[in-house]
C-alpha cells in the first residue's frame, strides 16, 4: 500500500514538472513574438489561466520562469574569449560576430524586455545584465588601444553602441539588413573609428 502511494506521488509529481515546463516553454515561444498575453499563453500551452495563476501567481513569476529558461538555452559571449587574439581586426571582428549572433537568437525577447523594464525587476535585470556585457565588450576592444584618455570614453560609448542590440535589432528590422551584412559594416566601422582615434 505504501509502495503505490509513493507512486502516485512520483507520478504527481512528474505532471507537475511537465506542467511547469510546458508553460514555460510556450510563454517563452510567445515571448519570442512579442505576446504577453496571459489566454493567449494559455491558450498556447493547452492549458487554462488558472492552471499557470496556480504554478506563477504574478506575471513577475512567470518571467522569472522565462529568464532561467533563457540563461539555460543561449549561451552568453565569453569575454575571457577575446583577452587571447592578439590582432586588433580579428578581435574586433571576433567580438562583433559574436554578439550579433546573439542578438540575433535572442532578438525578439530582448527587445521585450527593454519594453517592459519600467514595469518588472526581472526584465529590467535582463536589460542591465545585456548592457554589462557589451559595455566589458566594448573596455576589451580598446585595452590594447592608444586612444588618449580624453577620448577614451567618447569612443568607447560609441563602440557600444554599436554592439547594443537594440542597434543590431533597428539595422535588422529598419534597415533590412542580412546579419552577415550587419557583421561587415559595423566590424568596418568600429575599425575606421579606432585607427582615426590613434592617428
Amino acid at each position: 500500500m505504501g509502495n503505490k502511494r509513493s507512486y502516485n506521488s512520483e507520478l504527481r509529481e512528474k505532471r507537475k514538472q511537465s506542467t511547469i515546463n510546458n508553460i514555460i516553454m510556450s510563454t517563452y515561444q510567445m515571448h519570442s513574438e512579442g505576446i504577453t498575453d496571459i489566454k493567449t499563453i494559455a491558450e498556447n500551452a493547452g492549458v487554462s489561466v488558472p492552471t499557470i495563476r496556480k504554478y506563477f501567481p504574478t506575471n513577475e513569476d512567470l518571467f522569472k520562469g522565462c529568464a532561467a529558461h533563457f540563461m539555460k538555452i543561449n549561451k552568453l559571449p565569453e569575454i575571457y574569449r577575446y583577452f587571447h587574439i592578439d590582432s586588433l581586426e580579428d578581435k574586433v571582428s571576433a567580438i562583433v560576430t559574436d554578439f550579433y549572433s546573439f542578438h540575433e537568437d535572442t532578438m525578439e525577447l530582448v527587445w521585450l524586455s527593454f519594453r517592459l523594464t519600467e514595469e518588472s525587476k526581472v526584465m529590467r535585470n535582463s536589460t542591465l545584465q545585456n548592457e554589462a556585457i557589451v559595455k566589458a565588450a566594448a573596455e576589451v576592444l580598446l585595452k590594447e588601444t592608444t586612444i588618449p584618455e580624453d577620448r577614451r570614453k567618447q569612443v568607447q560609448g560609441y563602440v557600444q553602441g554599436l554592439l547594443h542590440p537594440l542597434f543590431y535589432r533597428t539595422l535588422r528590422v529598419t534597415g533590412g539588413l542580412e546579419k552577415e551584412n550587419c557583421i561587415e559594416y559595423t566590424v568596418q566601422a568600429i575599425m575606421y573609428q579606432l585607427k582615426e582615434e590613434e592617428r
